[in-house]
């Protein structure tokens, strides 16, 4: 890995660490007993504001590009936005129920699934060092967890 890439790196781990300590918080600081949901409909009206300016400021851009992008792209962008979308709902709903120290690591067993996928569907190598790692990562998560 380059240097920039792990730097980016470090920095998406630090933003995702943050949000899920926000994300906590939420519900000490919404009235009463705040569902999930309300706090999912706020975070997505906040997120379609702030996202506004650049979108507008660029686009023409966007607009190539979804009109040079096959049907298929379209599709797997609309794919990944209700996936991820779907997912930040179930963990809030799971993060209002329990202790943030036991949800932020069990969700971050996702990439468990993305290998499986990733080998099954995507051509990608299979190798048992990848998937001990994986599952070395997963079960400390779990223990984490614990």
């Amino acid at each position: 890995m380059t240097s920039s890439t792990v730097l980016f790196l470090g920095l998406a781990i630090l933003c995702w660490g943050l949000s899920a300590f926000f994300d906590k918080l939420c519900f000490r600081h919404f009235p009463g007993q705040a569902q999930a949901a309300d706090v999912f409909m706020v975070r997505l009206a906040l997120t379609i504001l702030l996202l506004a300016v650049p979108v507008a400021a660029r686009w023409t851009s966007v607009c190539s590009a979804a009109s040079s992008a096959a049907r298929m792209g379209l599709f797997w962008v609309g794919a990944s936005v209700i996936t991820a979308m779907s997912g930040v709902y179930f963990y809030l709903v799971a993060m209002s129920g329990a202790e943030a120290s036991k949800i932020v690591p069990l969700s971050s067993t996702y990439p468990l699934v993305t290998f499986l996928l990733a080998v099954a569907f995507l051509g990608e190598g299979f190798a048992v060092s990848k998937l001990v790692g994986t599952l070395f990562v997963c079960l400390g998560v779990f223990f984490l967890s614990r």
